[in-house]
């Protein structure tokens, strides 16, 4: 079996248009955990069992163009969703996106909706790819086999056999589309703590 989730990209445009630079989706997939302290996966992941693995992190590395080419313009809706406020500081480049990751089960019901609006990077922090610079984000988030994740938007639990999908999108277009199956999903309602024997029952 693979130990990695199938990637598919996507570009879509319709409507009024803004100009933009299009991400290059650099890793993207799932995981059991992220390496302690750094936003990387410990692991690579598409088969998760809830009975033993509480958690599916997804996670993505994207590379924005710092001085984007015209063939790499992007077609964006004409709106925008909440921006950090302000002005970039001494150094850094004015990067404001916004990344949104939509999971749904395998009948297409959200499971969760997360969204990160990516703080700008310094000068220093880019990275050069094939000659050219590029400005690194990471966007990593986890739901929970038992119990829910309000900071990430889960709505329910993966309680369905089967494929789930997370989507990723930024600033409104699709980006990037990640595959885990669930084949052993929870079927227990999440509990807001551990379960308590009566006295009888300890006694026995």
């Amino acid at each position: 079996m693979k130990r990695y989730a199938l990637l598919a990209f996507l570009c879509l445009g319709a409507g009024p248009v803004v100009a933009g630079p299009r991400p290059l989706v650099a890793e993207l997939g799932t995981c059991v955990a992220l390496t302690p302290g750094l936003p990387y996966p410990a692991d690579a992941t598409a088969w998760f069992d809830a009975s033993r693995q509480s958690q599916v992190v997804f996670y993505a590395q994207l590379l924005f163009p710092v001085h984007p080419l015209t063939s790499e313009e992007a077609c964006l809706p004409s709106w925008h969703p909440p921006l950090v406020t302000g002005t970039a500081g001494t150094g850094t480049t004015v990067d404001h996106f916004y990344a949104q990751a939509l999971w749904t089960d395998p009948k297409g019901a959200t499971v969760a909706l997360y969204g990160l609006t990516f703080t700008p990077r310094l000068a220093a922090d880019h990275v050069m790819v094939a000659g050219r610079d590029y400005i690194p984000h990471t966007i990593a988030m986890a739901i929970g086999t038992r119990d829910l994740r309000a900071g990430a938007g889960q709505l329910q639990l993966p309680t369905a056999e089967g494929e789930y999908n997370v989507r990723l999108s930024v600033d409104g277009r699709d980006v990037g589309l990640a595959f885990f199956r669930m084949i052993a999903p929870s079927l227990v309602p999440p509990l807001s703590g551990p379960a308590t024997l009566s006295p009888a029952a300890q006694a026995k």
